[in-house]
């Protein structure tokens, strides 16, 4: 280690405590000569010498500025850089933690590993529009169950942050209790989470149905009748031939709109006739159908000879356009890139006006082609199977009213006299004896 002197200033007054070694300016070339300043000091009240560095004479440091900072450690005005740092860090460490740190910290860590994209992005945006801008700051520890009823009642007041615009172009900017209940269930998940990790004891957001009523659940579907159905597709097939084969393959096989933009040539089964459902588009993001299982539908000949057709097309444009035939079943007008949701619905909604038909989501005509089987008379195991539900339960939910009454007449056999029930339980009839 250098040797180390007292400092001096110019007139050579020597400073206690203050001491000096030699050095060169960090960096300079050819070296020009430095001085590093040091500090030996006691803290008020503890018999242990300190021994501290200051700083070089190149930064600005003269004697007497050290000689200063000597007397602000000694009289404890003021400590040292590394001391401040650590009581910096020491503060940090025992602050609260806030709701919007920790649903960030979930967000990026639970929500971005385990979940689908089209959840996360839900989750984002209710935590941006309603929750963030009111809890964001707040102790997580310290919320309560009246402070997120207290949000929940503003959300039911103050309605959606955006209005939605409603068929006769006026703006709705109500915002049902059933949002308001998925706001709190976005809460009550951050607290779940927040249990686990040892941080909170209690999750304030349980069951929020006791001091907010929903009613029950019953997704709004908008069915087309089969000759609104037929009407479409031939419209599609002749002012919409892009749009065609993706309109027919929704209403005969029941897919989603994700999982149908993500359906390759080599899912079809030409033989079996089936298609294999394995994948869901989401924004360009592909990933697991809605289930996170594969499933097998059945094609429909009509939906066979169409979709051979649509892709002798699709070889001929890229033979022309001397690149490889996309993989994937639907494209964009391009045949490079797949068909973007955003163009699917306008392609959809022009489709609608100009046949004619009231403004529907594309998500209808899965609920319209359950409809039509259900109208046939077709089990709802079959529709379960088909549509991919996780139990034939979501089913009998969405579409069990659609069920014909047929059976009525199994409560008028129970009219019928004692003699007959056992014959319509069936039992035959036994021939009446004659008598001798």
């Amino acid at each position: 280690m250098p040797k180390r002197t007292y400092a001096k200033d110019n007139r050579g007054k020597e400073y206690h405590g203050v001491w000096v070694t030699k050095s060169t300016v960090p960096g300079s070339n050819p070296p020009r000569p430095d001085l590093i300043y040091y500090i030996n000091y006691r803290r008020p009240g503890e018999r242990r010498k300190i021994d501290e560095k200051i700083g070089r004479r190149s930064e600005g440091w003269t004697p007497n500025k050290v000689s200063d900072v000597r007397s602000e450690r000694m009289t404890g005005k003021s400590i040292p850089k590394a001391e401040e740092r650590r009581q910096e860090a020491e503060a940090e460490r025992n602050r609260p933690l806030t709701f919007g740190e920790y649903a960030q910290r979930w967000m990026e860590g639970h929500v971005a590993a385990n979940l689908k994209p089209s959840t996360a992005r839900g989750y984002q945006l209710l935590l941006d529009a309603y929750i963030l801008p009111v809890l964001k700051d707040r102790p997580l520890a310290e919320i309560t169950r009246e402070d997120v009823k207290e949000l929940c009642f503003s959300c039911l007041e103050s309605g959606r942050k955006r209005p939605i615009t409603l068929e006769d172009e006026t703006e709705d900017s109500t915002l049902s209790p059933r949002s308001v209940a998925y706001i709190v269930r976005t809460i009550s998940a951050v607290f779940n989470h927040a249990i686990e990790d040892g941080i909170v004891q209690a999750n304030p957001a349980l069951r929020p149905g006791r001091f907010i009523k929903t009613g029950p659940r019953r997704e709004m579907v908008d069915i087309l009748t089969q000759e609104e159905g037929n009407l479409l597709l031939a419209t599609a097939e002749k002012h919409y031939k892009r749009l065609y084969p993706l309109l027919l393959a929704a209403m005969r096989t029941g897919a989603r709109q994700g999982e149908l933009l993500a359906l390759e040539w080599g899912d079809i089964d030409w033989t079996g006739n089936f298609i294999e459902i394995r994948r869901s588009n989401w924004r360009g993001i592909i990933g697991t159908p809605k289930s996170g299982k594969t499933r097998r539908v059945d094609m429909s000949d009509r939906l066979k000879q169409v979709l051979e057709e649509h892709r002798k097309r699709m070889a001929a444009e890229a033979l022309k356009a001397g690149v490889e035939m996309p993989s994937l079943v639907f494209t964009s007008a391009e045949g490079t890139t797949p068909y973007d949701g955003v163009n699917v619905r306008k392609s959809f909604e022009a489709a609608l006006r100009k046949a004619g038909i009231r403004k529907i989501r594309f998500h209808d005509l899965r609920h319209s082609y359950a409809s039509w089987l259900i109208a046939n008379k077709e089990s709802l195991a079959y529709v379960r199977d088909q549509l991919g539900h996780h139990s034939i339960q979501i089913t009998v939910d969405l579409y069990g009213h659609l069920v014909p009454g047929e059976n009525r007449e199994a409560v008028n056999r129970l009219d019928a006299p004692a003699g007959r029930l056992v014959m319509a339980a069936g039992e035959k009839e036994k021939p009446e004896e004659v008598s001798g």
